[in-house]
This record gives structure tokens, sequence and C-alpha cells, in this order.
């Protein structure tokens, strides 16, 4: 049992919006070649982005509902 299935779908939607949203520009700052946003540095910030990435990967595939096994 996942514990952040008690979030409702609505909310982690959007959370996961939120989330690629952020990696999104992250890596564009990136590569527009900006090496820290103040005082955090982008590397930094995209290893912790990557890192939390799993989390949520796991998450959204354990409440992906897959098809039963079409009777033979």
């Amino acid at each position: 049992m996942n514990p952040l299935t008690s979030i409702p779908p609505k909310v982690r939607k959007g959370l996961y919006l939120v989330y690629a949203v952020v990696g999104l520009v992250l890596g564009a700052l990136q590569v527009a070649g900006l090496d820290s946003l103040g005082s955090v540095d982008l590397s930094t910030a995209l290893a912790v982005y990557a890192y939390v990435g799993v989390a949520l990967g796991f998450t959204a595939g354990s409440n992906v509902d897959t098809p039963a096994d079409p009777p033979a």
C-alpha cells in the first residue's frame, strides 16, 4: 500500500504538473547557460529534482489502473 494514494487524485495530478513545469524551467535555465539561481546551484537543484522524481514516478506508476487479462 502506498501512503501517498490517500492524497486525492486531483491534488496528485496538480503536484505532478507542478513537478513537470519545475523540471522544464530548471532544464531550460541550465541549457541557457545559467550556473545558479541566487544561492542555489542549478546542478544541485537538478540532482535533487531527479532524486525526488523517483518517488513521484513510483507513486504515479502505482496508481495506474491496468486492465485485467483478457480471457483465453
